[in-house]
């Protein structure tokens, strides 16, 4: 891939990304945690890949022990920001 086309790229994620966080701002508190909420459900995050031959293993871990999960440490970033 050329350069140039690598920059447009850049600038085509950029501007996706900006565009979700303008309609993610827009939204009330309520219905951003929500969003938050439904996408943050932890899917099978351990996977095998191969590239070029070579086999990468990845493995989530998690620590039980902490006082926040994903929805509550999204949830305590929002209303802090908001």
């Amino acid at each position: 891939m050329s350069e140039q086309n690598e920059i447009i790229e850049d600038v085509t994620i950029r501007e996706a990304i900006d565009s979700i966080y303008d309609l993610l701002a827009e939204l009330p508190k309520k219905k951003r945690l929500a969003f938050f909420e439904q996408i943050s459900k932890p899917k099978e995050l351990d996977f095998v890949k191969e590239l070029d031959g070579i086999y990468y293993v990845v493995h989530s871990h998690f620590d039980n022990d902490k006082d926040e999960d994903m929805v509550e440490k999204v949830r305590r970033i929002v209303l802090k920001k908001g």
